[in-house]
């Protein structure tokens, strides 16, 4: 099976590299998707991944990885790849509404710069309610490594340090499952690893 990665807001392939090892010792074929929120609009990210996707062996199966902003794209594309799907679209950490933290982040220059289009597209309810809800199967993973202290915003909720497990949330047809891990690093956790690995060979098997 082929499995396309891709990363996060502000990141590169290299944050998804130890996945991908894990994915290939595993047996499946990994590719990677790479993309600058700094350069590149949304829209221009959707529509280089689209062509990315179909360009896979379209006899083969696929999965969808993203994290964080990698799986609103995954998202974003699901229109356009209905002649050949994928079986199964894994979101790491991916917001599903403005993260309570999006103020901050939104007023911060040093964030507007980097992520400029994409940046704050994710932070305005207009945004999510535009995106297409996955038609295929989908899990979420999201952390719980994140402080619960008093003088933490998003505590008493369970979180990864930027979204709570809510904010991950898209509705009781998709499954939910927790690890204890931090967003930045969600995709290192060998408990996301095995949850992955187990997804993808039941999907296979479909």
């Amino acid at each position: 099976m082929n499995v396309l990665l891709i990363h996060g807001q502000g990141r590169t392939t290299n944050a998804m590299r130890l996945l991908g090892v894990r994915l290939h010792r595993h047996g499946y074929q990994v590719r990677y998707f790479r993309y600058h929120t700094r350069r590149e609009k949304f829209s221009q990210i959707v529509e280089r991944l689209v062509a990315a996707i179909q360009a896979l062996p379209q006899d083969q199966p696929y999965a969808l990885i993203g994290h964080s902003m990698g799986g609103l794209l995954a998202r974003a594309s699901l229109p356009a790849l209905i002649a050949h799907a994928p079986i199964h679209l894994i979101m790491l950490a991916s917001p599903s509404r403005p993260p309570r933290l999006a103020p901050l982040a939104q007023h911060n220059p040093i964030y507007r710069y980097l992520t400029n289009d994409c940046g704050q597209r994710v932070v305005t309810a207009d945004f999510y309610k535009c995106l297409p809800k996955p038609n295929i199967p989908t899990t979420i993973i999201a952390g719980t490594g994140g402080p619960r202290s008093k003088w933490f915003p998003l505590a008493p909720e369970a979180n990864d340090s930027v979204l709570t497990v809510q904010e991950t949330q898209l509705g009781p047809e998709y499954a939910v499952i927790l690890v204890p891990a931090l967003h930045t690093f969600i995709m290192n956790s060998r408990k996301t690893f095995q949850h992955i690995d187990r997804i993808l060979r039941e999907s296979d098997r479909d």
